[in-house]
């Protein structure tokens, strides 16, 4: 899986937008065998967090988040009055990392569509 450590929503949609990220932490056993819990956990932004149509927000998984290092993450789109996105691409959180992940976002409420854009 790639790293990563920034992630950036563009709400091309007739909606508003928030980013939410999905995270499983990571897990080593006794013999540095890595896995990751089952289940997904979600990590939402302190403070006022609406992406408005033709606007755009960035999340810096270090300043941002509490999220672990080491993390698996993937981007989910929540859409307000919607159907929610989630990516189909997941990443491993590197803190050092400079990677960015930049999506965008179309359509109506009901009928959505979730893209990357760019990873660089």
């Amino acid at each position: 899986m790639d790293k990563i450590r920034y992630f950036k929503l563009e709400n091309d949609g007739g909606f508003v937008a928030q980013i939410v990220i999905e995270y499983r932490e990571r897990k080593t056993d006794g013999q540095g065998n890595v896995s990751f819990a089952g289940e997904w956990k979600s990590w939402y932004s302190a403070g006022y967090r609406d992406i408005l149509q033709y606007a755009e927000r960035s999340v810096d998984l270090l300043v941002d988040s509490n999220i672990p290092n080491g993390a698996q993450v993937r981007l989910h789109v929540y859409v307000a009055a919607g159907y929610s996105n989630p990516a189909v691409q997941q990443y491993i959180y590197d803190e050092t990392a400079a990677q960015e992940a930049v999506y965008e976002i179309s359509g109506t409420t009901l009928n959505n569509y979730l893209k990357l854009v760019s990873y660089k």
